[in-house]
């Protein structure tokens, strides 16, 4: 709140936390980083580091402390400072820290030189920040300043992006002040004016330079150079831009004549990474980016290179880049001379060309394929209402497409046909079959365009050959039935949905899939009278794969049952349910009366979590669990169901892979909460920054986040009229000892309850149980009291009670060791766990005699035999 009046009044305070912020076991460094970037923000970096300076040149001044960790922190805050004062305070340590780099290269000193470079670069990330929205871009950015930059990008990869993002910044913050109503700003409109034609007149230089680095820079890591490229275009002129588009045809006309389509190993993400992509490719992208400032002629040439490329179909990046750039012209403005091109152009070539290449089309270009469909048919006349019917069954196919995008375009591009249909019009039927008339003479009949034509062209596919389209035939139903169900009568949306329930009980899973998800939107879309009369049909429908493991159809069926019970009603759904699947109704029944208590017993919170409203507009958007960002998204990849595969009776337990979920309950919790969560931390050192080089260094990586660690309370002693009372832990231990015998006295003439389970261990008649669950009862000999009985060692007893002649008083006696490792069908001993049985042998001073002469294992009879043998 104090602004820039926080300097001096809190440069004390300034330098405290900075001095605290560098001890080792300072514990709260997140903390004193957000008040010092507040700092930053409030009084500039300017005054920021005449309190708190940098100290990287701290030659003959090693008492002066560094401060290179506030590199990273200036990076984000700031803002509005002034360019003038990076070039001349800052610019110059960054030269100095890069002149140190090489000289310790030269020294053979790789650790120092790469510290000092990074130091170097950390510097310049800075940049990007006095490049936001300064108040000295006409003084401070000079003829020398420019040439500086393009040098650097030229040279020093290491910089280039640095650079290159301080450039778009600048100029996409003066255009955006200079064209834009911005509100307050630290420029005015004028001076932003003024500034962006101060830009401009460098913009020529730093688009050669930037054209040359963007050709010769590998294909995966160019796209910052494309956009301070776009940047650059936006403040220059149009007739500049249309003159640089001109060369770039020209280039690209000559690299054509001579291009070749590249090997698939030239194409991989690995090769791209380090090489090249080769230059028909990039003046392509380079003549793509200039549409928005094209005029009428020069569009036209980009369009009839797009079509060409488009046609082709020797290389499929080539034809990609064409569709790409035809849809950047039809999305440029209405009335701009792009748009006006493309709409001249639909039914002449846009349509014809569409129609020629649906055979040859390659898989990288069917996504913008799509798009262009889809600004295509948004507006298009009613002269060539024909183009829908013709694109539509591509359109089908393209849900189900490998690529996530291209299965979102389509869909939309589903949802644009329907509106366009429904705003009617004449369907030409003798320009989609391309011939005036019928074989017996007379002329084809039109079409009026409707929603109601529209459905039934679509299920016009669902009489394919191939169980792939007509999946996709059923998935484009339940999208477009989800979207229009309210313009269609209830009589066609029986007919529909009678139609759709037969494909349910195919046997191809790919159709059953598509035919439960339709089941799925039903269930929430239409009214219950239109839902209860049909559930004799879908219910059995649907329990067909109710058994199925694969594919997650079985759970698919509890989902759709689940919901039918919340918005009919349970004795409404069961009443359709056969007999044979009595159980999962006896299954529904008690898990929905487990909810009903669980709900009474918090309050009724969580009620979105737990239900599908019964109202159709509130069943589209809610969102229970996880949001995929789309209403229809929602209906048919979530679900509100709360199903648990441990309450399914008729599995015996088992999981949706049908396999036994042996985990205990505590580590099921343990996953659920840890699933969500990703990423890694590093453990704060005492002894200073982490060394990345060290091989050491992943044991100091933990991927619990140490936030969520609750702290250790620190434990103050206890204060009594205002002093500090500290206790002898000698005399507390000797208390707490005191207490317990006490309390076991005390205890000593009351009557102990029975406990049957140590009775059955230690009774004569008692038993245990062996690792294989076999019940053994002790072996005691005549005259054994309960007292002899023994706890089995480690071994084959694990741990059990075990009976056996002891001598009384001596319990562990020497004879005792190794006696878990006994045979008991021969002579000898044998390994018990894997462990030797001579090993572990205790050497003991009280098991030792004379020196290592004895072992107290070896007893009387032993002795006496070696004597006679000697």
């Amino acid at each position: 709140r104090l602004g820039s009046y926080a300097h001096p009044s809190m440069d004390a305070l300034l330098v405290e936390i900075a001095s605290m912020r560098m001890e080792p076991e300072f514990q709260f460094k997140n903390e004193a980083d957000a008040v010092l970037g507040a700092a930053i923000r409030a009084i500039g970096p300017q005054v920021f580091l005449e309190v708190l300076p940098l100290n990287l040149n701290t030659a003959g001044r090693q008492s002066e402390t560094g401060r290179a960790w506030l590199l990273p922190l200036m990076k984000n805050h700031i803002r509005n400072a002034p360019l003038g004062y990076f070039i001349s305070e800052l610019l110059p340590v960054a030269d100095n820290l890069s002149a140190q780099s090489l000289r310790f290269t030269s020294q053979g000193r790789e650790i120092e030189a790469k510290v000092f470079a990074a130091l170097c670069q950390q510097i310049w990330a800075l940049l990007s920040g006095f490049c936001n929205v300064p108040s000295d871009v006409i003084e401070a950015f000079t003829p020398d300043f420019a040439a500086r930059l393009s040098k650097e990008i030229a040279e020093d990869t290491a910089l280039r992006s640095s650079i290159c993002a301080a450039l778009s910044t600048l100029l996409t913050a003066v255009h955006q002040i200079a064209h834009e109503d911005v509100g307050s700003s630290s420029l005015t409109k004028q001076q932003a004016l003024s500034s962006e034609a101060h830009l401009a007149q460098f913009a020529q230089d730093f688009l050669s330079q930037l054209f040359n680095v963007f050709a010769q820079s590998p294909g995966a890591s160019r796209g910052y150079i494309m956009d301070t490229i776009t940047a650059f275009l936006a403040v220059i002129s149009e007739s500049e831009v249309n003159a640089t588009f001109v060369r770039v045809c020209a280039m690209l006309d000559d690299v054509l004549k001579t291009h070749t389509p590249p090997a698939a190993a030239e194409l991989t993400e690995k090769y791209l990474a380090a090489h090249p992509p080769p230059h028909a490719y990039t003046m392509m992208d380079l003549a793509t980016t200039m549409t928005p400032y094209l005029d009428s002629d020069r569009a036209q040439m980009l369009a009839r290179a797009a079509f060409l490329l488009a046609r082709q179909n020797d290389d499929a990046t080539l034809q990609k880049k064409g569709y790409k750039a035809i849809v950047r012209l039809a999305d440029q403005p209405a009335g701009s001379p792009a748009h006006q091109l493309i709409e001249s152009s639909i039914g002449s070539e846009l349509i014809p060309m569409l129609l020629e290449s649906a055979e040859t089309v390659a898989l990288s270009s069917r996504r913008d394929r799509l798009a262009l469909i889809s600004r295509l048919s948004r507006n298009l006349p009613t002269s060539q209402l024909h183009f829908i019917p013709a694109m539509l069954s591509e359109v089908i196919l393209g849900t189900k497409e490998p690529n996530e995008r291209a299965r979102a375009i389509a869909f939309d591009t589903l949802l644009v046909m329907g509106k366009r249909m429904a705003q009617g019009g004449a369907i030409d039927m003798a320009a989609l079959s391309g011939d005036a008339g019928n074989p017996d003479g007379t002329e084809q009949p039109e079409y009026q365009a409707s929603i109601l034509e529209y459905f039934k062209i679509i299920a016009a596919g669902l009489a394919a050959q191939t169980p792939h389209m007509i999946s996709a035939t059923i998935a484009s139903i339940s999208r477009a039935l989800f979207e229009f169900h309210e313009q269609l009568d209830a009589e066609f949306t029986v007919e529909l949905m009678d139609t759709v329930l037969m494909f349910v009980v195919n046997n191809n899973r790919e159709i059953a899939k598509s035919s439960l998800g339709f089941v799925k939107v039903i269930a929430v879309i239409l009214p219950k009278e239109l839902l209860e009369p049909h559930l004799k049909e879908i219910v059995p429908a649907i329990l067909k794969w109710s058994h199925e493991y694969k594919n997650q159809l079985r759970l698919k069926c509890r989902h759709i049952l689940d919901r039918l019970s919340r918005r009919l009603g349970l004795d409404v759904v069961a009443s359709a349910v056969p007999e044979e699947h009595a159980k999962l109704v006896a299954n529904m029944r008690k898990r929905q009366q487990r909810s009903k208590r669980a709900k009474s017993g918090d309050g009724g919170a969580n009620t979105q979590e737990r239900g599908l409203s019964e109202e159709v507009g509130a069943a589209s958007s809610a969102v229970a669990k996880k949001s995929y960002g789309n209403a229809y998204e929602d209906v048919i990849y979530g679900s509100e169901s709360e199903l648990d595969d441990s309450d399914d009776e008729g599995a015996g337990g088992a999981t949706r892979n049908g396999r036994k979920n042996n985990k205990s309950k505590k580590q099921q919790l343990g996953d659920k909460a840890g699933s969500n969560k990703t990423g890694a931390w590093i453990k704060e050192d005492t002894e200073g920054p982490l060394d990345f080089l060290d091989r050491s260094a992943f044991t100091h990586f933990a991927t619990a986040s140490p936030a969520e660690k609750p702290r250790r309370a620190i434990s103050v002693p206890k204060m009594k009229d205002g002093k500090l009372l500290f206790e002898d832990p000698e005399e507390e231990a000797r208390k707490i000892k005191t207490a317990a015998v006490a309390k076991d006295e005390s205890k000593g003439g009351e009557e102990t309850t029975e406990n049957y389970y140590l009775e059955s261990v230690k009774s004569k008649d008692g038993f245990y149980r062996t690792p294989g669950q076999k019940i053994k009862f002790h072996k005691r000999k005549a005259g054994d009291s309960d007292d002899d009985v023994e706890m089995g060692s480690d071994g084959e007893n694990d741990g059990r009670a075990v009976a056996g002649p002891a001598k009384r008083g001596k319990a562990n006696s020497g004879a005792s060791y190794g006696r878990e490792f006994m045979s008991k069908k021969g002579k000898g001993d044998v390994k018990r766990g894997n462990v030797d049985p001579f090993a572990y042998i205790p050497l003991t001073p009280k098991s030792m005699k004379k020196g290592l002469a004895s072992i107290k294992g070896s007893n009387k009879k032993e002795k006496r035999g070696r004597r006679k043998a000697n």
